[in-house]
């Protein structure tokens, strides 16, 4: 289960970002479903898993079919809200040949997500850049949870720290790790271990990612080198793999094995959704050196 974010996304490709008062020509643009719980939602069906998704759809959204795509791909949106809102939208720069990307904003109908859309079933619950104020509420008396915050790191780090207690796993990119704690090392995310937190994953892009426990460093996983179309995204297929294999075998090691080679599999695919399938995955797989 997920729990999040339906956008709009526009994504355009720039060979740079622009100044002030600058006009940029972008190379090619990308509009199309978006948001870190659909994109995850999509991700988990293409491996073959049950997706259900708890979201808010506004009027945009509703217009453009992106509820449509969703149940083509599998994911049961029995659970999303609709309503006469305007609809969450996010403007992505990609920087042509890189994985350097800015994003811009509004939450629209994502803002009025409230614990009691969620429903009480459920394996695993994945809260997918929601307000920390509500992430206590949603896991309590609950199954195993993870926790991306995404750009919520960066509005409200305190809350989301107190936040990262109440669930079972966290999964931060580097950027964020370094706003929570002042110290882009994977070392200092066991300083955030505590409470119901067993452990946190960094992730680096290019450079893979880490799993940190409260001793420290558990291991490390790196992609082999593949050609980078679009990253956007690569963070949610990231996190999908991880907790589809941490459902299927239990062990940290091997699922951060899968999260990073769908991470990798994802840079290769245009649009912020369009999520890589199963035997792509499985077959990186063998291509992840871990330490």
């Amino acid at each position: 289960m997920a729990v999040g974010n339906i956008n709009i996304d526009i994504s355009l490709r720039v060979p740079r970002i622009p100044g002030p008062d600058e006009n940029v020509r972008a190379d090619d643009y990308w509009v199309g479903l978006g948001g870190a719980a659909s994109n995850y939602s999509i991700a988990v069906a293409r491996l073959g898993q049950r997706a259900l998704l708890v979201a808010r759809a506004g009027r945009e959204a509703v217009a453009l079919g992106l509820l449509d795509r969703l149940a083509s791909e599998g994911v049961d949106i029995s659970n999303v809200e609709v309503v006469e809102e305007p609809s969450g939208l996010v403007v992505v720069l990609l920087v042509s040949n890189t994985d350097y990307r800015s994003m811009i904003t509004v939450r629209g109908a994502n803002e009025g997500l409230r614990p009691g859309m969620v429903p009480p079933r459920g394996d695993l619950v994945h809260l997918a850049s929601v307000a920390p104020q509500i992430v206590r509420d949603i896991c309590e008396s609950r199954g195993p949870c993870s926790y991306d915050p995404g750009g919520e790191v960066f509005r409200a780090p305190k809350r989301v720290i107190r936040a990262l207690g109440s669930v079972d796993y966290a999964l931060l990119n580097s950027k964020e790790l370094e706003c929570l704690t002042s110290d882009p090392s994977p070392e200092s995310a066991t300083s955030l271990i505590g409470g119901r937190l067993r452990f946190v994953v960094v992730k680096h892009g290019e450079g893979g990612a880490v799993l940190v426990d409260s001793s420290g460093v558990v291991a490390s996983a790196k992609p082999p080198k593949v050609e980078i179309v679009d990253a956007t995204g690569a963070g949610d297929a990231f996190n999908a793999a991880f907790n589809v294999w941490m459902l299927w075998s239990g062990e940290p090691l091997e699922a951060l094995r899968a999260g990073v080679a769908a991470g990798a599999a994802k840079v290769a695919r245009r649009g912020s959704s369009n999520m890589p399938a199963l035997d792509e995955v499985s077959y990186i797989i063998n291509r992840v050196h871990v330490d």
